[in-house]
């Protein structure tokens, strides 16, 4: 008996040293983090617009280019068919960006002596149209898609679709 009380001590301690060097093991410390990368922002194109206003007296009326990059295309809406009909003039930029001008179909576009409507556009995106309000008011309206033009004043050429800056 004294054998086997020897040999189960001995069996108990065995066991406690195994235990306590088990639970003394230092376990792996976890890998450092990257700090968390900052979120790339997505540029969000704008899309603004403007009423043109009719009811200015002035009869000669330019717009600057409404960004300081110039437009990469222009796009021009019209009835050709109607005498009095909404007109929208949308610039469109690089970025994704777009500028609309809306004119009311209280505007009236006018032919010219070969029966075009006198409104034209040029390689530099510069728009130019000239006709009358229903009341009779005369407005001649030029909008820059380029802002190297802007509060440069034109020469358009209504019959052979030109348009000349001075």
């Amino acid at each position: 008996m004294k054998k086997f009380l020897s040999f189960s001590f001995a069996i108990a301690i065995a066991a406690i040293t195994l235990a306590s060097c088990s639970s003394d093991e230092k376990k792996p410390a976890p890998a450092p983090q990257a700090p968390p990368q900052p979120k790339k922002e997505v540029y969000q194109p704008k899309h603004q617009s403007q009423t043109v206003d009719l009811t200015t007296p002035k009869k000669y009326v330019y717009y600057k280019a409404p960004q300081n990059t110039a437009a990469t295309s222009v796009d021009i809406k019209y009835d050709p068919a109607t005498e009095y009909t909404p007109i929208e003039i949308t610039y469109k930029y690089a970025n994704g960006d777009t500028y609309t001008y809306n004119i009311s179909a209280d505007f009236g576009l006018w032919p010219n002596e070969a029966g075009k409507l006198r409104i034209m556009s040029d390689s530099e995106n510069t728009v130019w149209l000239q006709g009358q309000t229903k009341n009779g008011a005369f407005h001649e309206f030029i909008f820059y898609g380029n802002p190297k033009f802007n509060d440069q004043r034109i020469k358009p050429n209504s019959y052979v679709d030109d348009i000349r800056y001075r």
